[in-house]
């Protein structure tokens, strides 16, 4: 089950499923230490039926809210309802990071929206349960929520206690408090997923009543229960349940009383107007003048992925593939490490659209990861730990070394910022550049490594493209700082590769490059050799491949697979990356309408509702493995903003921030 909402803020990460039940909660930082399993809602008819149910099975409907009343852009609180359609004072088309998942159940004759928020500098975490009697009868009701946490990522050893108006969850220094307003009339702690015992949540779902059990250890759950009385027809009642976040009971109980003193009531306010400010930095880009002629989904998705490729990072500067945790039902291992490639291409992204304090975050994550050799081994835990890997010693693939190296070249020309380019010249340019050249035969192509795809080992054209782009990006940033003999072997030592590149990857029997010295097969990656500068992108050589890439690898959905025979997730889905790879060479080349339709393909198999994009799409249109991946919304801005600037240049207008 993907991860439809995502909602942090670098030091917490919240993500719900697609019933809208909260299945992540990552904290101290994004990525380690997922303490979530669920935490899930239902509710109470307290009348004659006495029938509970929970919220994830009435087919929830689930969205990043984009419309708000007027009102709440002047005034200190924030008006969540939707407008009716003759109703006026409403904005809308606005990007948020507030989720709204709406629950209906006809046959209860109720309707519950649920506004969720991460407040943008506090480990607090807010959700607004909005009841609504759609029937013609008064209702009296009980809501209730029911949290089952691993703390530490384990059931055992945890404690769950009511203390006077606050419930919190605990395990060594990790706490995890819930406040509410109005206070929960109704509690109890138990023993969850132990010896039969299922949970507290029994208790409600068998006569809408809770036990008032206030403490419990061991493997333990907990509900919470406020009573909603005399809700007459057409009405509608709001109760606030905050959670809190932090490594002792002082630090959640601060956060807690600073909540019911109304020091946050404008969370949802201050949530909107952060990311919306944040946001406000694409403007100052050349291509923003030209965003209105993107198709409005497009617009859309391409806002949702600055924000979402923010989520994934940790304010410690890792970056993470990916906070769906459900990959791990089909293996065992998850895709929150943070792998070299995936952050470099995240900080690609991020410069190209002017956001470079956070890619210097993730350089000095670089910079304290990196070996004493100078290479970067195959992933990392966002703690910055060597993380699992499947590969023998000595577990590298090269372009994870190249890639970096290129990115902090990147963040020169996008941003020329010296200090940065000096800053980290020493701990990464110098001993990444010293060994990719330490690397190169006789001629100029790189040891073996295993490739971007990570599934076999060889010297790869896309692999070799990032070593020519990570040493040519070395010898820039040494000339800059002064240094003319280091600039001078990395710049022979790129000249060397590229050359290799020509030579020794490109076929002229089959009229295209391979995928390797040893590998004749068509892949997507090939896109590399125009990509990093290897070759234009209207030479014949890469036309020649680009083209057999979209004739032979293109899907009956309309996306690009990654290569012929592939079977991960399901025989050659369609990735977003290799589909918008294709992209960009054609916005590249000038074919602008083929290249929009393909960014136009991503955008519409993002998620329907909140525009999350997921790594693969199948054939029939269904997304495959996890949603969202962050290196998917990198490329998305990427191809998008390639896009607009090759569109700028035709038309003759100079892009100043055009940076090859």
């Amino acid at each position: 089950m993907a991860r439809p909402l995502v909602l942090g803020n670098g030091r917490i990460l919240i993500c719900e499923d697609e019933r809208g039940t909260i299945r992540d909660v990552y904290f101290p930082r994004v990525g380690l230490e997922n303490h979530g399993h669920s935490i899930r809602a239902g509710i109470c008819d307290l009348n004659l039926s006495r029938r509970c149910s929970w919220f994830e099975d009435w087919s929830p409907v689930q969205r990043y809210k984009s419309s708000f009343r007027q009102g709440f852009l002047k005034g200190s609180t924030i008006l969540l309802g939707d407008p009716e359609p003759d109703e006026g004072g409403f904005v809308s088309g606005l990007i948020s990071n507030i989720g709204e998942t709406t629950f209906r159940s006809p046959a209860m004759g109720l309707e519950v929206v649920l506004f969720d928020a991460v407040h943008p500098s506090e480990k607090v975490f807010s959700r607004i349960f909005e009841v609504r009697n759609i029937s013609d009868e008064k209702r009296d009701l009980r809501l209730f929520s029911n949290q089952n946490y691993r703390l530490l990522e384990s059931k055992i050893g945890e404690t769950a206690v009511v203390d006077r108006d606050v419930l919190i969850h605990y395990k060594r220094d990790r706490y995890i408090l819930h406040g509410s307003d109005p206070l929960f009339d109704q509690y109890a702690t138990g023993t969850a997923e132990w010896r039969g015992l299922e949970g507290t949540w029994r208790e409600i779902l068998e006569d809408g009543l809770l036990s008032g059990n206030p403490v419990a250890h061991g493997s333990v759950d907990s509900t919470l229960g406020w009573t909603i009385s005399g809700l007459g027809a057409g009405g509608s009642r709001r109760v606030h349940l905050w959670i809190a976040l932090g490594k002792s009971y002082r630090s959640v109980m601060s956060s807690h009383r600073r909540l019911k003193r109304g020091e946050m009531a404008s969370l949802y306010k201050t949530s909107f107007n952060f990311w919306n400010s944040f946001l406000e930095r694409v403007s100052v880009l050349p291509e923003a003048g030209l965003m209105d002629r993107l198709p409005e989904r497009v617009r859309e998705i391409f806002y949702r992925s600055l924000i979402a490729t923010v989520a994934h990072m940790d304010v410690n500067g890792s970056v993470i593939a990916s906070s769906d945790s459900e990959i791990r039902q089909f293996g065992a291992d998850l895709y929150s490490y943070s792998w070299p490639r995936d952050a470099a291409w995240a900080c690609i992204a991020l410069d190209r659209a002017r956001y470079h304090h956070l890619s210097g975050e993730a350089f000095q994550f670089f910079a304290k990861t990196i070996t004493d050799r100078g290479y970067f081994l195959h992933k990392y835990t966002p703690a910055g730990d060597f993380g699992s890997t499947w590969h023998p010693v000595p577990m590298i693939q090269i372009d994870e070394t190249g890639l970096p190296l290129f990115a902090l070249h990147f963040n020169w020309l996008c941003a020329r910022n010296v200090w940065t380019a000096g800053r980290y010249f020493g701990s990464i340019v110098t001993p990444a550049a010293g060994w990719l050249l330490r690397t190169l035969d006789e001629s100029g192509l790189p040891k073996a490594s295993f490739d971007l795809w990570e599934e076999r080992k060889g010297i790869f054209t896309y692999s070799t493209c990032t070593v020519y782009a990570g040493l040519l990006g070395a010898s820039e940033l040494a000339r800059t700082l002064g240094d003319d003999d280091l600039s001078e072997a990395w710049s022979a030592g790129a000249e060397r590769v590229r050359a290799a590149v020509i030579s020794r990857l490109y076929d002229e029997r089959l009229g295209r490059f391979r995928r390797s010295v040893d590998d004749p097969d068509l892949d997507s990656s090939l896109f590399a050799v125009w990509w990093f500068g290897v070759l234009p992108p209207d030479d014949p050589k890469v036309r020649r491949t680009m083209e057999a890439v979209e004739r032979e690898l293109s899907r009956p959905s309309g996306g690009v697979a990654r290569y012929e025979g592939d079977r991960y997730g399901g025989r050659m889905n369609s990735w977003i990356i290799c589909t918008l790879w294709l992209a960009s060479w054609h916005a590249a080349v000038g074919n602008f309408e083929r290249g929009l339709e393909l960014i136009k393909w991503c955008a519409d198999h993002a998620h329907p509702t909140t525009g999350l994009l997921p790594e693969q799409v199948a054939d029939d249109g269904s997304p495959r493995s996890v949603l969202p991946l962050t290196w998917s919304h990198a490329a998305f801005v990427l191809a998008v903003l390639e896009y607009l600037a090759a569109l700028r240049e035709k038309e003759g207008k100079r892009d100043p921030g055009k940076t090859g």
